[in-house]
């Protein structure tokens, strides 16, 4: 009863169930395997896609270090059969003793290494506020196989072990997460069987009780790491924090629905501005490999990174009406100044050397019973802040999210405004785009990617690949892509993307370009054009997508609470 307590407490309650006899085909992609076979077990159980996304989030905390995760957060859409759809925010807040300018320039470094970077986590709250309402599985039994799977341990794989060397000075500044990760300094390596006691220990006590990541010895001891590292985190900090159910973007579009979150995270409006901007150009007649379809999609995105950084940050903090960002008529006639022969530089110049971290992770999740959960999570840069709680998981830096220094790049290169400054108990602004697409009332893809700023543009250019070019599901996300932010003003691109004399086209408008190794990895599901599901995990990484068969009808449990309405409703 302890733990349907603390649900109350967290304001989410259980306001119904799909119906119980409709099982039918199911389908998970996640970046790692693991995570990927504990969703099918879900659903094959019977379960809703949240318990199915709350079970692979804690696989991905145990497996996919760099980016699932305990000490982060994220956002997840959720779209029932019935068409009902909510918009969870779990994303991490500013500590209540955060200032404006505590990242000097002589602590630069400090918003994305170090305690001081951290911002509050979400993780936990959010997964025990969305399977309070929308789950039917026992919540321990979603948590229950990453602890189990934390404690025997899993073989680490060359692409970690490379991530792991990438970064082993930085991991073993942390005396919790060198002795880990990079024992006597050195990265551990492939083929390792990584087993994470304290982790798993925690990970029990999470399954026992999710207010265990809200009070308790395991925040104490964090707490207490985090003042002696430097630190500004308080035991009031996590017993506060809250998740936020917020309104759902929706975009009309090419006769579809288009599901994306609003702010804090820039999805909504950065999609809403391209797909109605590029509207007005006759993309598929050109083609997918055309220079002007290259020049104009780079046009649209490097115009609605502007806007999105200047104008987006958490709401609370908005003094005007987020509705003129995505006014139809305002971005028609902004569309009319953009041309596919022309480049428009940015209005303001600056030298830009960050790395652009991909470390973020995202899943989709499609239900036996026409559910969909589309969820991204982060610890923002690769290993958070590079600093584990004693509960044996990593921290966030997602302090280095909002405008740290204004006017100055963040690690992504991107230069932000005012209403993403730090303010305490606020969220940072983000590139995460969950997005979930209806066509004729039922789900038809469910997608989203990790990549920092790259996120927004991996997504639109899948859209743009499946309904506009008319791509097969695999192809719309194997195509080679590209991007351009308003800053730097590079188009970067994929091998393959631009073909033929495209670079010398492209140049002779005046157009800067990259290469760039990878853009986004995108975890997908989709129905094709027979109706059955397809999911696709990017062939740029080693994930791993599968699809049931049409199941057995099950019964399903009805938990505690469940005939009680939300008091966000």
């Amino acid at each position: 009863m302890l733990f349907a307590a603390a649900l109350l407490a967290f304001g989410f309650q259980n306001t119904g169930l799909e119906e119980p006899w409709a099982l039918g085909q199911t389908a998970a992609s996640t970046a790692e395997r693991h995570a990927t076979e504990i969703a099918m077990s879900v659903l094959a159980d019977g379960g809703t896609a949240v318990d199915a996304a709350v079970a692979a989030h804690f696989a991905l905390a145990v497996t996919y270090p760099n980016a699932g995760n305990l000490g982060g957060g994220g956002f997840l859409i959720y779209r029932k059969s019935n068409g009902e759809a909510f918009f969870l925010d779990f994303r991490e807040v500013a500590p209540a003793n955060a200032t404006q300018d505590m990242y000097g320039l002589a602590q630069a470094k400090a918003s994305t290494q170090g305690w001081l970077a951290v911002g509050v986590p979400g993780a936990v709250p959010g997964m025990a506020a969305a399977h309070a309402r929308w789950g039917n599985r026992p919540w321990s039994s979603l948590v229950t196989p990453a602890a189990e799977l934390a404690a025997r341990g899993f073989r680490v794989g060359e692409r970690l072990h490379k991530r792991f060397a990438r970064y082993e000075k930085a991991l073993a500044q942390d005396p919790l997460t060198g002795a880990l990760f990079a024992p006597a300094g050195k990265a551990i390596p492939a083929g390792f069987l990584l087993k994470q006691t304290q982790l798993a220990r925690t990970l029990k006590s999470v399954a026992a009780d999710a207010t265990a990541m809200r009070r308790g010895a395991i925040i104490e001891a964090l707490v207490e790491n985090s003042r002696k590292g430097g630190g500004i985190l308080t035991l009031e900090d996590f017993e506060n924090y809250q998740p936020v159910l917020r309104p759902l973007h929706t975009i009309s579009w090419h006769g579809l629905e288009i599901l994306a979150p609003s702010a804090p995270s820039s999805g909504g409006v950065f999609l809403t501005q391209c797909l109605h901007t590029l509207e007005r150009f006759p993309l598929a007649l050109w083609g997918w490999a055309d220079p002007r379809t290259i020049q104009i999609i780079g046009e649209a995105t490097a115009a609605a990174f502007g806007i999105r950084n200047r104008w987006l940050g958490d709401p609370a903090g908005f003094d005007f009406d987020s509705a003129d960002l995505i006014d139809l008529e305002a971005i028609r006639s902004r569309a009319k100044r953009l041309s596919p022969k022309r480049y428009t530089p940015p209005q303001k110049q600056i030298s830009i050397t960050a790395d652009e971290s991909t470390e973020t992770t995202h899943f989709s999740i499609v239900d036996g019973y026409g559910g969909a959960v589309s969820l991204t999570t982060t610890l923002n840069g690769n290993f958070g802040a590079k600093v584990m709680a004693p509960g044996g998981f990593l921290m966030n830096n997602e302090m280095d999210d909002f405008a740290a220094q204004p006017g100055a790049p963040n690690q992504f290169g991107l230069v932000q405004g005012r209403y993403n400054a730090i303010r305490p108990g606020r969220r940072p602004l983000s590139s995460m785009s969950p997005v979930i697409v209806v066509r004729d009332g039922q789900v038809d893809a469910v997608l989203g990617s990790p990549g920092g700023p790259r996120i927004l543009s991996s997504v639109l250019q899948v859209l743009l690949n499946r309904y506009v070019f008319g791509m097969s599901p695999f192809a719309a996300v194997a195509a080679p892509r590209m991007h351009r932010q308003d800053l730097p003003p590079e188009l970067r691109y994929e091998e393959g993307r631009l073909r033929g004399g495209v670079a010398s086209k492209l140049r002779q408008v005046g157009q800067p370009l990259k290469p760039l190794r990878a853009i986004g990895y995108i975890s997908a599901v989709f129905r094709d054009y027979s109706g059955e599901l397809q999911a696709i995990a990017d062939p740029r990484f080693d994930g791993l997508g599968m699809v049931s068969a049409t199941g057995e009808p099950k019964p399903r449990a009805q938990p505690d609470g469940s005939k009680l309405k939300s008091n966000l409703d």
